[in-house]
């Protein structure tokens, strides 16, 4: 590869035992080049919401459902309910057993404004995990 630079990354055992379960199951050649990509992926994700266009979306939030994280996101979602076109939500059970509460959002808008929702939802507490599909 031309240009390129070295860094230090640490993980802990746990996580680069998946790392390289995905690098052996989606055929990438090394774990550099799984993470590469993930870090392209989020880029580009991260630049269209940078961009200020009308943009669509679809946001997903795994969280645990306290009273404190429901309130917070009822608050995020009544501050931006006029980009907000469709909710599903749904509650799992993990796989230790644990009982989380799942969200979907289907969001049209100025990116903006998709932005600050997604930011706010993103760090709900008690959040697990977070996606932003932008279109």
């Amino acid at each position: 590869m031309v240009n390129v630079e070295r860094i230090s990354l640490s993980f802990p055992k746990f996580l680069l035992k998946e790392i390289d379960e995905v690098v052996k199951n989606k055929g990438y050649s090394s774990r550099s080049e799984l993470i590469r990509d993930a870090v392209r992926k989020y880029i580009l994700e991260s630049n269209q919401l940078d961009k200020r266009n009308p943009i669509s979306a679809i946001i997903i939030v795994v969280y645990n459902p306290t009273k404190n994280s429901m309130e917070e996101m009822s608050k995020a979602y009544f501050e931006h309910n006029s980009i907000v076109k469709s909710i599903n939500q749904s509650y799992i059970t993990t796989s230790c057993g644990s009982n989380k509460k799942v969200e979907i959002f289907i969001v049209e808008g100025n990116s903006e404004e998709v932005s600050k929702f997604y930011s706010k939802v993103s760090n709900l507490d008690g959040k697990i995990y977070d996606k932003i599909i932008v279109f």
